[in-house]
């Protein structure tokens, strides 16, 4: 899972890049807001962490990008040091979801991440995010860093159980009946075809944050790196 955390302190960056790393997630941080939204027109995160006071573009300006350019169902949390109700009720009714006061305090900043994690989950549990690859089950979908990526169906299937078994080491002939169940013209050589075409097109070779090695005699192992 991406997370961009657009913050002008360097110090806070770190903090909260290293809170959120220790959790699994990779993260971006932007010092200005320009440097953001110059990224934010070709991509898109998983979870975005806004200060709400920059130098150049202030944070209303960014929650309202983000919302008009990726909608209104990934999570934002807004930093802020200004906390009396009328400016934070401003903040969530200009689209954050929630808002942490400065200074920030770690484990509930924490806490708060998960909750609307948790929150999105129960939404939509079709839906699984690792590293940046995000794959809806319901709709047949993959996308790589927010970009949609055209899969045939079988590669769509591989992906699916190579993204559900992280971690785990998955024979060629297992890969075969969960994929290739019903064809009896097939033989292991398709799966390697197909785990190579998608290590190319999803980036597994670490790019995506998730690598796919083969295990010698074995099959296939799908784990995730660290940026």
């Amino acid at each position: 899972m991406n997370f961009a955390v657009i913050e002008d302190s360097r110090s806070q960056a770190e903090v909260l890049k290293a809170l959120l790393k220790s959790e699994g997630y990779q993260v971006e941080v932007f010092a200005d807001g320009q440097s953001f939204l110059d990224v934010l027109a070709t991509r898109s995160f998983d979870f975005y962490v806004v200060d709400w006071v920059l130098p150049d573009v202030g944070g209303d300006v960014l929650v309202g990008k983000i919302r008009e350019q990726h909608g209104w169902d990934v999570p934002i949390v807004v930093c802020t040091a200004r906390t009396e109700e009328e400016h934070a009720s401003d903040i969530l009714r200009l689209g954050a979801d929630d808002y942490v006061p400065k200074p920030v305090r770690y484990m509930e900043f924490l806490a708060r991440v998960d909750a609307l994690l948790r929150r999105r989950r129960a939404k939509h549990p079709d839906l699984l995010r690792i590293g940046s690859i995000e794959l809806d089950a319901e709709g047949r979908r993959v996308r790589l860093a927010g970009q949609e990526v055209d899969l045939t169906q079988r590669e769509f299937d591989l992906a699916a159980v190579f993204l559900k078994n992280v971690g785990r080491v998955l024979a060629r002939e297992e890969l075969l009946a969960a994929v290739w169940a019903r064809e009896a013209d097939v033989d292991t050589r398709t799966v390697d075809t197909h785990a190579s075409r998608l290590r190319k097109k999803l980036g597994l070779s670490g790019e995506s944050g998730l690598m796919l090695t083969s295990v010698y005699g074995q099959g296939y192992r799908l784990d995730t790196v660290s940026g």
